[in-house]
């Protein structure tokens, strides 16, 4: 039972470092109205290790496509799935509840949200 305790952290940890390094590569190459800092606040509350900004990964939707999903009307629901986790928002995918990653503030959230939003209209 611990070796696949251990095997699942092991994967874990590689699959989000390499999700981490491609998506820095393509984030970095993004310049958006809402300045650099956006930016270095998703990586900063750890948002990268799941999502990418226009590549889609197994375990999460890419920000482009849930900007394609979602329109400035759905910001306070998308505020509410930043700052409370939960599923159902995404087919099977969870998005993991605050005591499993980095605390973000409901203004830290709003400007995240709104960000990944512009992506679909191209203010970026």
């Amino acid at each position: 039972m611990i070796e696949r305790k251990d095997a699942d952290m092991k994967w874990t940890i590689v699959s989000t470092a390499l999700v981490s390094c491609l998506s820095i590569g393509s984030a970095t190459a993004l310049a958006d109205s809402h300045g650099k800092s956006t930016m270095q606040l998703a990586e900063e509350k750890q948002c990268m290790a799941c999502h990418t900004t226009s590549d889609e990964v197994p375990r999460s939707p890419s920000f482009q496509s849930i900007a394609q999903k979602y329109t400035k009307d759905d910001a306070d629901k998308l505020v509410q799935v930043v700052l409370k986790g939960g599923e159902d928002h995404w087919g099977s995918a969870k998005m993991p509840e605050m005591d499993e990653r980095a605390e973000v503030s409901e203004e830290e959230a709003r400007k995240l949200v709104n960000w990944i939003l512009d992506m679909r209209s191209g203010t970026m």
